[in-house]
């Protein structure tokens, strides 16, 4: 039986818009495991990147709970969010975030230091780099290399740290189809070791690699796809499924 790491009860966020309420997210209850490569997906306006935020200590909800690891960590402290961040948690974002004058190792390296002994760090960074095809451009800047290993380098960056659930924000939405699919490899990877893996996308070929699926319309989840692991020889028949469940939710 899957553990289970992630579980909201009647999850909901409003946002104020001058005088009225916008409800965002209605009610959400859901339960995401360990070892799935779960994502969302939703219509521009649905409330994907906002559960994902309410998630994962960026946002807070406004009603309800959300355990993480069997903690309620709906209206917690900034300093708890910040600890759990540091040690449970990662994200890889769309816009990677990289610091422009540190050059790639010590990007990696960088998000390591304080949470475990400095050799230690950097031992695994260089494992991180080897295993994310980065070792040739360990020096370089960010400036210097492709949008492809920018991304590669966001995603050894947020695994420096043994973080739990790695969250993704449209990870792949800024890089081009071959780039993307270097990226969706690695993740795929990953998760094929056991790496949580929670992401919102808006791409057809990102979702086909996902374990589950959830989709979003006005703020309530209305469709939940189980799809087993990924393989490449079951690549085109998976496209195919999540293409029929989204047109059957009006993607």
């Amino acid at each position: 039986m899957k553990k289970t790491i992630i579980e909201t009860k009647d999850l909901c966020k409003s946002f104020v818009v001058g005088k009225n309420a916008n409800n965002v997210l209605k009610n959400i209850n859901i339960s995401i495991y360990e070892g799935d490569f779960t994502i969302i997906m939703g219509s521009s306006g649905s409330g994907k990147s906002t559960l994902l935020y309410s998630l994962s200590t960026m946002d807070a909800p406004t009603s309800g709970e959300v355990l993480l690891y069997g903690e309620n960590i709906a209206g917690i402290s900034e300093k708890r969010a910040a600890q759990i961040r540091k040690n449970k948690i990662s994200f890889i974002f769309q816009s990677m975030n990289l610091l422009s004058d540190l050059n790639v190792f010590e990007n990696i390296a960088y998000c390591g230091y304080g949470t475990a002994p400095k050799e230690e760090v950097n031992q695994k960074t260089r494992e991180l780099l080897e295993q994310m095809g980065l070792s040739d451009v360990a020096q370089k800047y960010p400036a210097e290399i492709s949008g492809g290993m920018k991304q590669r380098v966001a995603i050894a960056r947020a695994l420096i740290t043994g973080a739990g659930v790695i969250f993704g924000d449209e990870p792949t939405g800024a890089l081009n189809s071959s780039m993307g699919k270097q990226v969706l490899d690695v993740l795929t990877e990953l998760n094929a070791k056991g790496q949580s893996i929670v992401m919102v996308t808006h791409d057809l070929k990102a979702a086909a690699r996902a374990t589950r699926l959830l989709y979003l319309e006005d703020g309530r989840i209305v469709g939940d796809l189980n799809l087993g692991r990924y393989t490449e020889e079951a690549k085109k028949e998976r496209e195919n499924t999540v293409y029929t469940f989204l047109k059957e939710h009006n993607w």
